[in-house]
Parts: structure tokens; C-alpha cells; sequence
């Protein structure tokens, strides 16, 4: 009886082994919560709780993004749970568990290609049906000493006639309904793709070793960075006439292809940009050195065994190439004399520690002697380098009074994984006063167009976007609004207005060609001609331009006959009106100058 007991517990030892083994802790899903999106990427927070055992524990979280920054990982757990290691992995293998549209779609495309197959074959087999009636009835009509009666011969025609159009109808018939098939395939395909790309291919897994206190059911909080998320601010201007305020409403468009869907979550767009975390630029001495990398330059006579080289290749003749300067890591110290590298709380080797892009690089502090051995034991007798990197809040500004704004969406939100852009209206109308002048510049273009001008426009806090420009109910095409223009006004363009007409027009009887001894003097008059068509008074801003001399056997002069203008910029030749033009009221405007220059130049007049 001892012997059997003894023989159970055996064999309740080994499978209680193999299930320790084989287990891979707990397997939970992360919920996505919250998601700041900035102009390019995104910050995602995840959620969830476990029941923890005291001491150490194994849990698998499911359900993250395939695409983020590693370094952007942040883990927090309530109940005081340590972390004692974590690794992040794609899982690839997501396609097996197939949606249900998916396998419907992948399912109609199976019985479609099947059916294909048998078109095709039908198509063969009538492709062939008709090469063996043209060899018989070639046959039959060329046998060596064999006389053909009339009647056969009518016969052998007509089955050959008959047979050759069924065949020829059959196979006309399978290619329409192959065509047919082929397109349904096409569509089914882009549909299958684009629920490919919205349920993703893979999904991110975060395998963590815990040290609990005591058992708890702890709250995890999993927040990361991806770039694979963007937003675009746009507007809608609403005019309703010349004579009332313009209306703005500020709009967003969102996508991401982060591999999961964002489903009922707490949306923010930030105007931050994550990779423009920069501090404002201050002179320094500048001293002239030999170039040496940062890392290895905050490490050089710092460590034993960690030393630089010059790498000098010099471009066949060419003398004085540049130096490529790299970290040799270890000189010719012995193995004894290396020093740890120790990168976010993991020892790395040199290799790793040489391939460190700069820019990720946090902050760098060497350990020496005790304080070394004390944390890493032995191997840090030659002293430890320990990197850090830069975790998400170097990705991300936080003074969102000064430096940039954000937009909570007051409502959980859905937006697929699908790349799709997604309208969200973030701002409710704005009232901005404007005053609405038309303008022409004849010389370039005779369309008026009617435009907006927005002073103080800084106050309404707007950002770069293009803005569609409704006026009077109907839609009247785009414009762009650059919010870092230097412009005392903002000008927005509205659209054409054939009501305010320009004619401009060459004055033969005040345009001339002399030749004054060896040069040649041309006089050039143009009239401009504005009629307002409208029953009402407008504002009228007009334009032209004369020629400027870059050379000083030419000289250009403005004569008088040119109506003054408002202003003139004799910097660059352009001159400009700006006149209230009343109801049914019509003016002539007229830039005249002169260009003298010798005989043998031809000018661009």
C-alpha cells in the first residue's frame, strides 16, 4: 500500500512539474484607454488588473501595439509590486484567429477561384474540341485517292460549321463569365485587405517577472509611445455675406495604423511634436579640439581599458581626409580590466554598448570601486558605465500653457486601425470679424477675387491647415491658413467675382519705339479698366507692375501719366490702388514708364 502512494505522489510530482514548466504565467488582456495624439505619433495607455500570489509571479499582456518605442515602455503597478524584469515581443501568429468577416470574405474568394479553375478547363477542353474538328475536316478533304461524294462532302461542312460555333459560343461565354468572376475576385481581395489592415496582423506582447508584497489585486497601468498615429488640424470658414463676420469651425483629421483598434477610448490631440523636446540654444566658448565622440568623450580616462581610435581613410588624392573617429571600446587591456556596461538595468556587452545611438541616450554615470562592486558584485572590479535612455517623457513636452494645446474629446471615441482618416470636430464656431476687399492684379490674372482680411488674428489661436471656404450656402473651393506668418492681417482667399470686371489694355496712341542716336527708347502705357457690378459699394485693392533696371546701360523711369498710387514699391516695381469703388461705378487707371537702352540689346518688355 506505501509502494502505491509512494508511486501516485511520483507521478503527481512530475505532472505538477511538467505544468510548471509548460506555463507561461497568466495571459491578460490590456485594454486601451486613453490615446494623445500628436501631430506625428501617439502615446497609448493601457489598463487592467490581476490577482497577484505574494512573492513572485509570471503574467502575459495581450492586446498592445506591434509598432512602438521600446524605450517609451512605462510600467506602474499599485500595492507597491515591483518589476523585477520585463521583455516585449510581436506576436505574428494573430492571422489564425480570423474575424468573421474575414473567413466569409477568404471563403468567397476559395469558391470563386474553384470555379475559375473550371472555367478554365472548359476553355481548354472547346479550344481543343476545335482544333480537332479543323484537323478531321482537313482530313477527310485530303485523303490521298478517295472521291467525296457531293452529299458527304455537304455533310462533313455543316457538322464543321455547327460544331465551330457551339465551340465558339462556349468559349465567348466562359471568357465574359471569367471577366465577370475576375472582378468579383478584385473587389473581394481589397475588401479582405482592408479588413487585414483593420484587425492587424500582429499584436504586441509584454511578458513581466513580478515581486509582490503581499497577494493583491493589483492595478497595472501600461503607458508606450508609437509613431505609427497622426493628426491634421482643418477648417470650415462659413460666409454668410460680404457683410457679416466670418464663422470658423476647427476640425481634425485622425488615423493610425498602430495594429490595434481604438475602441471607446479617451481621446486628446496635443499640437506637442514628441521629437522637438529641445531646450533653447545658448553660446558657449568655442574651442578648437580634435573631435571625439560624446559618449566616448564623457568615458575617455575615465574607466580602465576603454579607449578611442582614429580611423583615418584618406580618398585616393585627395589629401587631408576626414577622420572617422569610433570607440574601440577596450584597448589592450585584458578581459580582467573591462568595464561593465550596464544599459537601463541590464549588463550588455561592448558591441551593444558601441552601437548606442547618441540621441536615445538619457544620461550617462561611471561607478567606481566599492560603490561598484557593492551593486554588481565582482565583475565591476574595473568599474560600471550605466546608460540610460530616454523614456516618453523626454518624447514629450508638459508645459501645455506655453508650448502647445490640447484637445479632449469629451465622448469615448472609435478609430480603426485601417489608415483611414477620421473627421473630428474639435472646436465650436468661431466669430471673427473681417473686412472684405476684392483684388486683381490684371497683369498677371483678370479674375477678381474676393478675400478676407482677419486683423488680430493671433488671438483666435489658430493652427496651419488648409480650410473649406463655404460662402452663401454653396462651397467655393479651399484656401491654406499658415499660422506662422509674420503678417500683421491674415488673408484668406475666397473665390473669384465676375460682378467687380477688370479689362486691361494697351494705349497704342501713348506707346512708342525711338531711337535716340545709338539707343533705342520704348514708352509703354497701359489702361485698366473696373466697373463694380453690384448694388452695393466694394473695396478694391489693384495692382500692377513696371520693369527695374539690373544693368546701368538701362534706365527705367515711372512718367506721370501713371494715376498715383496708393503705394509703390520701388524695391520691386509694383504698384498698387486701393479705392472704394460704389455701386454700378466704373474707373481708369494707367501705368505708363519708359525703358532706354542701347540699340544692340533686346529686352524682355
Amino acid at each position: 500500500m506505501k509502494t502505491k502512494r509512494n508511486f501516485i505522489t511520483a507521478i503527481l510530482l512530475v505532472l505538477f512539474a511538467v505544468q510548471g514548466f509548460s506555463d507561461d504565467g497568466k495571459k491578460l488582456n490590456a485594454a486601451l484607454k486613453d490615446v494623445t495624439v500628436f501631430f506625428e505619433g501617439a502615446e497609448l495607455t493601457h489598463t487592467l488588473s490581476a490577482e497577484l500570489a505574494k512573492g513572485e509571479n509570471e503574467i502575459t499582456i495581450e492586446n498592445l501595439s506591434p509598432i512602438l518605442n521600446r524605450n517609451s515602455l512605462q510600467i506602474k503597478i499599485s500595492d507597491g509590486v515591483v518589476v523585477s524584469s520585463f521583455e516585449y515581443s510581436v506576436n505574428y501568429l494573430i492571422d489564425e484567429k480570423q474575424n468573421i468577416i474575414t473567413k466569409k470574405l477568404q471563403d468567397s474568394i476559395d469558391l470563386y477561384t474553384e470555379e475559375l479553375n473550371k472555367i478554365n478547363e472548359y476553355i481548354s477542353i472547346n479550344e481543343n474540341m476545335l482544333e480537332f474538328l479543323e484537323k478531321g475536316i482537313n482530313h477527310n478533304l485530303t485523303v490521298e485517292k478517295k472521291q467525296i461524294a457531293v452529299e458527304e462532302l455537304d455533310k462533313n461542312i455543316q457538322l464543321f460549321k455547327t460544331k465551330t460555333l457551339e465551340c465558339n459560343e462556349a468559349i465567348t461565354k466562359s471568357k465574359k463569365n471569367k471577366t465577370a468572376i475576375n472582378e468579383k475576385v478584385s473587389r473581394l481581395r481589397q475588401q479582405l485587405n482592408q479588413e487585414k489592415t483593420k484587425h492587424g496582423k500582429n499584436e504586441g506582447i509584454l511578458k513581466l517577472k513580478l515581486a509582490s508584497p503581499l497577494a493583491a489585486n493589483a492595478k497595472f497601468t501600461i503607458k508606450y509611445f508609437t509613431s505609427s498615429a497622426s493628426w491634421t488640424p482643418f477648417y470650415d470658414i462659413n460666409i454668410v455675406s460680404a457683410d457679416n463676420p466670418i464663422n470658423i469651425i476647427t476640425k481634425s483629421k485622425v488615423s493610425q495604423t498602430t495594429g490595434i483598434d481604438w475602441n471607446k477610448v479617451n481621446l486628446t490631440l496635443s499640437t506637442v511634436m514628441p521629437s522637438n523636446g529641445k531646450d533653447a540654444p545658448i553660446f558657449n566658448a568655442w574651442f578648437l579640439r580634435e573631435q571625439i565622440t560624446t559618449v566616448s568623450k564623457m568615458l575617455q580616462g575615465q574607466v580602465p581599458g576603454l579607449a578611442v581610435q582614429n580611423s583615418i581613410s584618406y580618398a585616393e588624392g585627395a589629401p587631408g581626409a576626414a577622420n572617422e573617429i569610433k570607440i574601440r571600446g577596450i584597448g589592450s587591456a585584458q578581459d580582467s580590466q573591462k568595464p561593465l556596461y550596464v544599459l537601463n538595468g541590464y549588463p550588455i556587452d561592448e558591441n551593444e554598448f558601441s552601437s548606442i545611438d547618441q540621441n536615445q541616450i538619457a544620461s550617462i554615470s561611471i561607478l567606481k570601486d566599492a560603490s561598484a562592486t557593492a551593486l554588481y558584485g565582482s565583475r565591476a572590479a574595473s568599474g560600471v558605465v550605466v546608460i540610460t535612455t530616454k523614456s516618453i517623457e523626454d518624447y514629450i513636452l508638459k508645459d501645455e500653457n506655453h508650448l502647445s494645446r490640447t484637445f479632449s474629446i469629451d465622448m469615448p471615441y472609435t478609430i480603426e486601425s485601417n489608415g483611414k482618416e477620421q473627421v473630428i470636430e474639435i472646436e465650436k464656431q468661431i466669430a471673427a470679424n473681417v473686412a472684405y476687399r476684392y483684388y486683381c492684379a490684371p497683369k498677371l490674372d483678370i479674375e477678381t477675387y474676393l478675400i478676407a482680411e482677419i486683423s488680430e488674428w493671433e488671438k483666435l489661436n489658430l493652427m496651419s491647415g488648409q480650410a473649406n471656404i463655404t460662402y452663401d450656402g454653396t462651397y467655393i473651393g479651399q484656401t491654406e491658413i499658415n499660422a506662422s506668418s509674420t503678417n500683421k492681417k491674415l488673408t484668406l482667399t475666397l473665390g473669384t467675382d465676375k460682378r467687380v470686371s477688370v479689362k486691361r489694355e494697351k494705349m497704342q496712341d501713348y506707346s512708342s519705339v525711338k531711337f535716340l542716336g545709338t539707343d533705342t527708347k520704348v514708352l509703354l502705357t497701359y489702361k485698366i479698366t473696373v466697373r463694380n457690378n453690384q448694388n452695393k459699394s466694394v473695396s478694391m485693392i489693384l495692382k500692377d507692375q513696371y520693369p527695374l533696371s539690373t544693368n546701368k546701360n538701362i534706365t527705367v523711369e515711372l512718367l506721370e501719366k501713371t494715376t498715383k498710387p496708393t503705394t509703390n514699391r520701388e524695391d520691386i516695381g509694383i504698384i498698387t490702388w486701393e479705392e472704394q469703388l460704389q455701386a454700378g461705378e466704373t474707373k481708369e487707371y494707367f501705368i505708363s514708364f519708359s525703358a532706354k537702352y542701347p540699340k544692340n540689346m533686346n529686352l524682355n518688355l
